[in-house]
């Protein structure tokens, strides 16, 4: 009996995370990234409910992503959250 592995290496583009530069929430600009999927939106509130009674987080950016949850997200909403956010959480519903 054959056994298949489902797992693969990605040959695309690899990205580096950021590096950390935050040692608390408190005072940060949150930005919640919805990647549009059943229930992200619905799990990201609850996140960032959760930051907010944890730390005294200054304002969050919610955005969502707009050609579907399988494609990236759009230059312009990734440019915005950079620029306007101290760290971006993003969430996959279902």
């Amino acid at each position: 009996m054959p056994i298949l592995d489902p797992t693969s290496v990605s040959r695309d583009k690899r990205y580096e995370l950021a590096p950390r530069r935050l040692r608390t929430l408190d005072g940060a600009t949150v930005g919640l990234l919805d990647n549009s999927k059943l229930n992200a939106a619905p799990l990201l509130a609850a996140i960032g409910d959760l930051l907010k009674e944890r730390y005294a987080i200054k304002s969050t950016v919610v955005r969502t992503k707009g050609h579907g949850f399988s494609y990236p997200v759009e230059e312009p909403i990734a440019r915005e959250m950079a620029e306007q956010c101290d760290v971006v959480i993003a969430a996959i519903g279902d």
